[in-house]
């Protein structure tokens, strides 16, 4: 568990300006003052102008002196924001970091109305009836007289396609095809 940070940076109502507060001190905090401070811990907690909050902290690279990130919780997670070296860090600087992590606070904007889905097409009904008669079949096919083997076929090409459910059409109009077809085969040479 990390150690809570002995300094705080924090706005100032009265004073109109940032603080350095440790304990029960608090100095006032000028541009020219914060590289003292920060030479003097490597984390410290900041509350800015506009009250939000965050963790100042550096990290000791192997090379050279080390580098200042701010860090905050957001949604369950630590958020880690990149600063640079020691000259960086400046009062506005924090400022810029302390309104990145508000902007990662903010709720996220409410998601866009449900889509009106169009309303369902009216149930299809059946026009076709077949009565197991050669009247009816043939009434189905739209022929007078008793087809030859050739026109039945292609007619009942035709009407598949215009009846067949996954082209659109009624279930029930498909099987009367299909039935008036097997009962005209009976009587076609």
């Amino acid at each position: 568990m990390p150690k809570k940070a002995d300094y705080q940076i924090v706005w100032s109502r009265i004073q109109k300006s940032y603080e350095v507060v440790h304990g029960s001190f608090s100095f006032l905090l000028l541009h020219s003052s914060l590289d003292m401070w920060l030479d003097l811990s490597d984390t410290f907690h900041v509350c800015s102008s506009t009250g939000q909050t965050f963790t100042l902290r550096k990290e000791a690279k192997q090379r050279g002196g080390g580098y200042w990130y701010g860090y905050k919780r957001v949604h369950g997670r630590v958020e880690k924001k990149y600063i640079g070296e020691k000259s960086k860090v400046t009062i506005e600087a924090l400022e810029a970091v302390a309104r990145h992590f508000a902007e990662l606070t903010s709720p996220s904007p409410p998601p866009p109305p449900p889509r009106q889905e169009p309303p369902p097409p009216p149930p299809r009904t059946s026009t076709l009836k077949f009565e197991k008669t050669l009247q009816s079949a043939l009434h189905i096919y739209g022929f007078s007289t008793i087809p030859a083997q050739k026109e039945l076929t292609l007619k009942y090409r035709e009407l598949s396609k215009q009846h067949h459910p996954d082209m659109g059409g009624v279930h029930e109009d498909m099987v009367a095809v299909n039935l008036a077809y097997g009962y005209l085969k009976k009587f076609v040479s």
